[in-house]
């Protein structure tokens, strides 16, 4: 009976019980939904304020005190906006703040290289990288600027009070310490070799101060150094011709003008600029040597400069190195070598011993290279070293030395007191003389990964090169470990390449089918690429791997062929074929190839 009874009890515990599920019928959506449109207008006004600020900090952008004041009025705007209207003045916000974004982009890119541009092909990637090496400077997060609305407000109110304060004369005598201290928001310095402050301007005023005169001959010079900047010019000629002087720039490897100066114009430029690499400015007779820097922006350029007379008066060439580095900092990947290449060539640069050579002519970027390697071993576990003439660009947690000629300290006597500190590795700038040569390998025998450039037209001729030096066969055999054959060719402008159809000739080069291709490409000429057809550059390499069939024929006089066939038998491609794979993908053009190979 008991059994009976509780089986009552026992179904009612398993009866199942109805829930009442909430509704959200009710539920403000629409409200959340503005308001969280209004949080993000507040982060889009105060981070654009923040950026504006910082980049017109950073770079000579014209009118940045301008700029900064309409963000900042924005973000004012978007406050008042809110209390007197309400959530839906966000839309009125954003009307705004997204042509001015573009604007103030678009003045941005201006200012900096074109590689570095946010409204380009590569735009996204440029963004973050700014951010990231932001972020590796300052110690994370800390290079990010703070988005605070309030702060901008403040910013703004003091920034109207200063202008307001601007009419206002100052007692004669005294400056303001903020503006002696600091550079100008849209700087412009010219630096002398030690580094001291030279004149210090803007990229559209004066000088650094109100009380500061600069000459017309330094604005003009200032002007010529700018717009090379601007174009990416690795060289600046200016030459006398009878009634003017002529501004040439060296753009991706080919010459173009720039300009145009009236004689006395252009024979000030030549004086001022002189005067500032500290050269003889009464001596215009005898060829001369300088150097000095330049500070535009954030960018920092080592300017060689090297005089010469001609009959209608004094030419200058200058050469602009870029400080920051850009490709020497990153390794090898940004190089272009093709991967089974670049996976060869860091098994060769992490060896414990050895010579690596980078061969090529002038301006094929074996420097470039060079370091690009060096960036590539840990500096921390490494004792590394540098001999130079001169130092190029500096790098961190590296000891580099100048060569000095006129101390009698040249590349040899450097060497032998550098192999009594304890190197690891060793970057001996170039091989010019036996001597060098001789104790670079040496080095390379004892211990030490050398490595060095040498002026060859590809990676077989430099057997040759160096036995034309005097150096002896068995050295050349045991010390070298590899030799890097590179050319610099110009990449077709992404926006007005046309599409064509291979050549015969390259299709039986690589033993391609009809078909197997379907096309590649020339170049035509546009506004963005000044109608050259072509923007930046890209690298072609041969690498030669010594091994013991190419040592048996390093002879006393060994013969060019043999080199050259016992190199494409151990799998080593020429410079050309290197340069046809390219076109292939897109990246250069057939004639650019044999341009720089013939």
């Amino acid at each position: 009976m008991e059994t009976v009874r509780s089986r009552p009890n026992l179904e009612a515990q398993h009866r199942l019980v109805p829930v009442d599920i909430p509704s959200f019928a009710g539920f403000p959506w629409l409200d959340c939904l503005l308001y969280g449109l209004f949080c993000l207008t507040v982060a889009a006004c105060s981070g654009s304020a923040a950026w504006v600020r910082h980049s017109t900090d950073k770079l000579p952008i014209e009118g940045g005190g301008r700029w900064n004041l309409l963000f900042g009025g924005l973000c004012l705007l978007l406050l008042f906006g809110a209390i007197a209207v309400g959530l839906p003045a966000t839309g009125a916000i954003w009307l705004l703040l997204l042509p001015a974004v573009i604007m103030f982009t678009r003045r941005r890119d201006a200012c900096v290289a074109e590689s570095r541009r946010y409204l380009a092909a590569r735009g996204l990637s440029n963004i973050v990288a700014d951010l990231g090496s932001a972020r590796r400077r300052d110690g994370g997060a800390k290079a990010v600027p703070r988005l605070n609305l309030r702060g901008q407000v403040t910013q703004l109110l003091d920034r109207i009070r200063a202008s307001a304060g601007k009419g206002r004369k100052r007692p004669a005598g005294r400056k303001s310490a903020a503006v002696a201290a600091t550079t100008p928001v849209n700087g412009f310095v010219f630096l002398k070799k030690d580094g001291k402050t030279a004149i210090a301007m803007t990229t559209d005023g004066a000088g650094h101060d109100d009380g500061v005169a600069v000459s017309e001959n330094v604005r003009n010079a200032r002007d010529v150094m700018l717009k090379a900047i601007r174009t990416d010019a690795t060289d600046l000629h200016l030459e006398p011709h009878e009634h003017e002087l002529f501004v040439r720039v060296r753009v991706d490897g080919v010459l173009r003008d720039l300009d145009k100066l009236e004689g006395e114009a252009g024979k000030g430029v030549i004086s001022a600029l002189k005067v500032i690499a500290d050269m003889d400015i009464s001596e215009r007779r005898r060829p001369q040597d300088g150097t000095f820097a330049v500070q535009c922006g954030p960018d920092k350029y080592d300017v060689r400069v090297a005089s010469t007379p001609t009959s209608y008066g004094e030419k200058v060439v200058m050469r602009l190195l870029r400080s920051s580095g850009g490709l020497m900092t990153g390794g090898l990947e940004p190089i272009g070598l093709r991967p089974p290449l670049l996976k060869q060539l860091r098994e060769i640069i992490h060896k414990p011993y050895g010579m690596f050579l980078v061969v090529g002519p002038t301006g094929s970027g074996k420097t470039t290279t060079v370091y690009a390697s060096l960036s590539e071993i840990d500096a921390h576990q490494h004792n590394i070293t540098t001999i130079e003439d001169p130092v190029e660009y500096r790098l961190d947690n590296i000891t580099q030395i100048a060569v000095n000629t006129k101390a009698d300290v040249s590349f040899a006597s450097i060497l032998r007191s550098v192999l009594r500190q304890d190197p690891d590795v060793l970057l001996v700038g170039e091989i010019r003389d036996r001597e060098t040569a001789e104790i670079a390998c040496q080095a390379a025998l004892t211990g030490h990964f050398v490595f060095s450039t040498l002026h060859a037209n590809d990676s077989v001729a430099t057997i040759t090169r160096l036995l034309d030096l005097g150096l002896e066969p068995t050295l050349i055999q045991t010390a070298i470990t590899a030799v890097l054959g590179q050319r610099l060719a110009r990449r077709l402008c992404p926006n007005c390449k046309v599409a064509c159809a291979p050549p015969d000739g390259l299709l039986k080069k690589f033993k391609l089918k009809p078909g197997a291709v379907p096309h590649i490409y020339h170049e035509k000429g546009c506004q963005q690429c000044g109608g050259t057809g072509y923007r930046g550059r890209l690298g072609i390499h041969e690498l030669l791997v010594m091994n013991n069939t190419l040592r048996s024929l390093i002879t006393t006089n060994p013969s060019i062929t043999d080199l050259k066939k016992a190199a494409v038998a151990s799998g080593t491609l020429t410079l050309q074929i290197d340069g046809l794979m390219k076109v292939i993908q897109g990246e250069t053009s057939v004639n650019e190839i044999l341009r720089v190979t013939t």
